[in-house]
């Protein structure tokens, strides 16, 4: 090749490295505003990251690398409410953009965004956030949350309060929290720990594995073909359910007391039941398409709770 062509070449893909390099060269923002007590957020596909501020102004940091000429931030303030989105003009597939927000304590806030990522940690807040693929990560927080995302996972540690969380196909993982919690994923799975609550814990095919658990009101643990296990921390106060269409459920008292009225229920014909003590009453229900369910009923010591443990076709399980 002619060396002049093969410098010019050169030349050429330098420029194009560079310029490909200020195209997507980090841009920052940073603006504070006072008298806040609700914030209305909604970005494309951005991060996000909430702490608390040190005092009772909500500062915005912002960076991002998307070209200044196809993407604006838009930020203001209207009267005590702050509103938060992007506008995109021409080719914006380029970039990326992070946001973190230090916010006071008691303030409100609705966030949305395409597939971003949401954390927060060291907060007592309100929040409703929406997210098509993102996670959650929570840590220290207290407040009402209600979280969606289509297929991210949600980590709650140390979360006290009303949550009420979402996803289609992510995991949940929740440690030491506490409140009214009611988790709900359509594939994937359940890793419950070291938590007190009232539990109202949902998946179509995952597991749920509870450990060092204390219910504090009625609750619920249903998969519809994972396996469902539950370890106590202390014998119930209230009722309880373990169900599951086709795997295990298994209610492990841990060393407490039995105590209530315990109702098991199998199918005949694949499912199982096992327990350390003997029952009152068994009885078969015929349900649809000629299946059969036993069902088992045994009273220790008091009618209450009402505890219920079953499954279609797995092993109904009660340990000591």
């Amino acid at each position: 090749m002619n060396p002049k062509i093969t410098k010019l070449l050169f030349a050429l893909t330098f420029l194009s490295m560079f310029a490909s390099q200020q195209l997507l060269a980090q841009k920052k923002l940073n603006k504070t505003f006072p008298g806040i007590k609700k914030i209305r957020m909604s970005t494309a596909s951005g991060n996000c990251v909430l702490r608390k501020s040190g005092d009772m102004k909500v500062t915005v940091d912002l960076t991002y690398s998307f070209d200044e000429n196809d993407y604006e931030p838009v930020i203001s303030q209207e009267g005590d409410q702050l509103v938060i989105k992007e506008k995109f003009r021409g080719n914006s597939s380029r970039g990326n953009a992070d946001w973190e927000l230090s916010v006071p304590d008691h303030i409100e806030i609705q966030f949305t965004t395409g597939s971003g990522n949401v954390e927060a940690s060291d907060l007592s807040f309100n929040l409703k956030a929406t997210t098509g693929s993102g996670n959650y990560t929570f840590n220290r927080l207290s407040g009402d949350l209600t979280l969606n995302t289509g297929s991210g996972n949600i980590d709650l540690d140390e979360v006290t309060g009303t949550i009420e969380a979402t996803t289609g196909s992510g995991h949940f993982r929740v440690s030491k929290s506490s409140g009214e919690l009611t988790l709900t994923t359509g594939s994937g799975s359940h890793k419950l720990g070291d938590s007190k609550a009232v539990f109202r814990v949902t998946t179509g095919s995952g597991n749920i594995t509870g450990n060092d658990i204390s219910i504090t009101g009625s609750s619920s643990f249903t998969t519809g073909s994972g396996n469902a296990e539950v370890v106590l921390a202390a014998a119930p106060q209230f009722d309880i359910s373990l169900a599951s269409g086709s795997g295990d459920a298994v209610l492990d008292f841990n060393g407490h007391d039995i105590k209530g009225e315990i109702v098991m229920k199998a199918g005949k014909k694949h499912g199982e039941i096992n327990a350390p003590f003997a029952f009152d009453k068994t009885e078969e229900i015929s349900q649809w398409k000629d299946q059969v369910t036993v069902q088992k009923t045994a009273i220790r010591g008091t009618t209450t709770p009402h505890i219920s443990i079953s499954t279609g076709t797995g092993e109904a399980t009660i340990k000591k």
